[in-house]
């Protein structure tokens, strides 16, 4: 599978993604355009990681940002952001003399499963976790007071996502989200609490994510890498499939 055809898988996985976090978010919506896919999450005003448009056709952002703006000032929302390909100079020059802000760039990262090389007949496939839990250990990772990912994971279908964790003295301390979408399994909400760093768990909860996927007849696995995680990614056998950047709009 060529690089092409992971990173359309990897963008459609996202923009879904993204569609189920703005159409179950309480009072939330989900603003379609030719191009765009935006999630409003008005009970997480302050989030530009609810509150998002992906970008499928780049060229299309620029163009939306007026009814984006007013349609996230109507919300509440006093910050949102555009997920754009990195790779897309000419449209993130646009978006910089519109005002946003780069806020972060992350490797997009991707690989076909069978390619992995990785031996996952004892990954723990029934390493299940309930959405709460999952919302919870992020908000616990990334040091959310206001718990936003947990109210908001909530609200989602279990049956859409699946959740898994690996625990440590009996409690979740790391924990992954995947959706199964078009023949990919793409993995979002990778996190672990702090007491719990570099034992391993997040390898341990990735094996159960992808042997999952793999029993369950998907072909690929694409994610949004942190940069601190790539590593982690690389040592699995994914690749970089470009740069993920996110540019920000904040009212105050």
């Amino acid at each position: 599978m060529d690089d092409a055809t992971l990173r359309r898988r990897l963008w459609d996985g996202f923009a879904a993604l993204q569609t189920l976090l703005g159409g179950h978010a309480r009072q939330g919506s989900v603003l379609r355009r030719e191009g765009i896919v935006a999630s409003v999450v008005p009970s997480a005003p302050d989030s530009p990681a609810l509150n998002a448009v992906v970008a499928l056709e780049p060229a299309a952002a620029p163009y939306a940002l007026d009814e984006l703006a007013h349609q996230y000032a109507e919300a509440g929302v006093r910050r949102w952001a555009i997920w754009v390909d990195g790779g897309a100079w000419d449209v993130t020059a646009e978006l910089r003399r519109a005002g946003l802000a780069i806020a972060s760039a992350s490797p997009g990262m991707g690989a076909e499963i069978q390619r992995l090389q990785l031996d996952l007949s004892h990954a723990d496939r029934d390493a299940g976790a309930d959405l709460r839990t999952v919302g919870r250990v992020n908000d616990l990772a990334y040091g959310n007071v206001d718990a936003r990912l947990e109210r908001t994971l909530t609200t989602l279908h279990e049956d859409t996502l699946r959740g898994y964790r690996s625990n440590l003295n009996g409690a979740a301390a790391a924990v992954a989200l995947a959706l199964h979408h078009g023949g990919d399994c793409g993995v979002s909400f990778v996190a672990t609490v702090p007491q719990a760093r570099r034992r391993g768990l997040a390898t341990e909860v990735m094996r159960s994510v992808l042997a999952d996927a793999l029993h369950n007849g998907l072909d690929s696995v694409t994610l949004q890498a942190t940069e601190q995680g790539e590593r982690l990614y690389q040592q699995l056998g994914l690749r970089r499939l470009g740069s993920m950047e996110l540019w920000e709009h904040r009212r105050y």
